[in-house]
């Protein structure tokens, strides 16, 4: 079972020049092509200033396949920027300003292709349940040049009147998808699905995801398509056993999405704490005979768990996907870098493009290396080795193992107990002499001795 096909449309932004100029002069040079279709460079539709760099749909299953994809999206994004230059401008991300002034904010948008209709639905669910966490790993605040920090989770998606909070889809077909867009447009205002952060593509069978702000670095965009695509590949696993992804409450994934745009990763995010209890409630009481809607409509026993928490237990849930897709953990290492450094703080390509202005270094020429390097990891990888060089090689080795082995940190605790112990001995209240309750052993008697 293969992975899908995946295309990316890369945030730009030209800063000081005509972007129109460097787009005329980038496609006299003709930009490099990949899997027989060309790159596109295209200017936003409403800001023109914003630049977009579009991929064909390609398959990036494996590790070779990944470094052909972004050598060739580096490529095109450094030929980006020297037309910039040239022009006597910058080429920048957006929402990071090499100057005084706040620029635009845009995000990276992703396309992944399913196989069939009950696969596209069933991946739309899965990416809607994840996408406040999506938003939590991928969102940036702005920075301008000399001013403060923006701690905000995602400023492009707090400033935005286009998105949506994506809706649970009982069907993908096109009758089914008409009654979604009437129900936006009676309450929402807004007739079109790809306003929602996770959308179903009619005709051509792909899903649209548009909640992920545009990175300052290729290393961390190229993290963002091997975690689309390790969730793509779950829903796959999911159609193939035949299960399906249930519903899950819009008021619960509204409020999350709230917090992880207001807050990012220092939010609390609010889960359902029994969602399986109360699944084996729900079939106990059809076999009873019971109104299905009486169980449905009960109130969720609510609890929240930090985000960076519920973040990092997605990453060790996906660690069969990872495997499957012959991933390293230099490639996943922007997405490491938010849960398991030893510091406890998250660290992005653009905190080391802050230390970079901070220190009086060419910020330019850095925010061009970090948006046109390749490697896996990037810039990222060279300041973890850096700033924690025991640690961090000791995280990135946890990880080579777990994906070598292809099985979570829980599976692998499973796996390595020795036969007949385990965590929570039932058999100790079996084994006590004269135990409590509880199991506990007894302990002396007054005025005795332990035996």
């Amino acid at each position: 079972m293969g992975a899908a096909r995946q295309a990316l449309a890369k945030g730009l932004m030209v800063q000081g020049a005509d972007p129109a100029a460097v787009l005329a002069a980038v496609s006299r040079s003709g930009l490099p092509s990949l899997g027989g279709e060309s790159i596109r460079l295209e200017q936003h539709p409403r800001r023109q200033e914003l630049l977009r760099l579009t991929t064909p749909m390609t398959w990036l299953g494996t590790r070779g396949a990944r470094r052909e994809g972004f050598d060739a999206l580096g490529y095109a994004i450094d030929m980006v920027a020297t037309a910039a230059r040239q022009a006597g401008g910058m080429l920048t991300a957006p929402g990071l300003s090499l100057g005084g002034s706040a620029v635009p904010l845009d995000g990276d948008t992703h396309w992944l292709e399913t196989a069939d209709p009950v696969e596209q639905e069933v991946l739309c669910n899965l990416l809607r349940r994840h996408s406040p966490l999506l938003i939590a790993i991928a969102g940036r605040g702005s920075f301008v040049r000399g001013g403060r920090r923006d701690r905000i989770g995602s400023r492009w998606l707090a400033d935005s009147h286009e998105h949506l909070a994506a809706r649970f889809l009982a069907s993908v077909t096109e009758r089914h998808l008409y009654r979604v867009q009437a129900e936006l447009r009676r309450r929402d205002g807004i007739s079109h699905l790809d306003r929602m952060d996770v959308a179903p593509l009619m005709g051509n069978g792909s899903v649209l995801v548009r909640c992920l702000d545009a990175q300052a670095s290729l290393a961390e965009t190229r993290a963002h398509v091997l975690l689309l695509s390790a969730l793509a590949l779950r829903a796959r696993s999911m159609v193939k056993e035949g299960r399906r992804e249930g519903p899950v409450s819009q008021r619960l994934l509204e409020e999350n999405r709230a917090r992880a745009i207001s807050d990012g990763l220092r939010a609390g995010m609010v889960e359902d704490k029994r969602p399986r209890e109360r699944e084996r409630e729900r079939e106990r009481d059809r076999d009873r005979g019971r109104r299905e809607h009486q169980v449905r409509d009960a109130p969720p026993d609510e609890r929240k768990i930090p985000a960076r928490q519920a973040v990092r237990a997605l990453l060790d849930d996906l660690v069969p996907e990872f495997s499957r897709l012959d991933a390293t953990p230099e490639e996943i290492l922007p997405l490491l870098c938010l849960v398991e450094l030893p510091g406890g703080q998250p660290l992005r390509a653009q905190d080391l493009l802050t230390r970079s202005a901070g220190n009086g270094q060419a910020l330019p020429e850095a925010v061009r290396t970090a948006l046109t390097d390749s490697r896996p990891g990037g810039l990222l990888l060279d300041a973890v080795l850096a700033e924690y060089p025991g640690s961090g090689q000791l995280m990135l080795n946890v990880w080579r193992e777990a994906l070598e082995s292809g099985l979570s940190l829980r599976a692998r605790r499973d796996h390595d107990r020795p036969p007949g112990r385990s965590g929570s001995r039932p058999d100790q209240r079996r084994r006590g002499r004269a135990g409590d309750r509880r199991g506990r052993p007894a302990g002396p008697s007054k005025g005795g001795k332990q035996q």
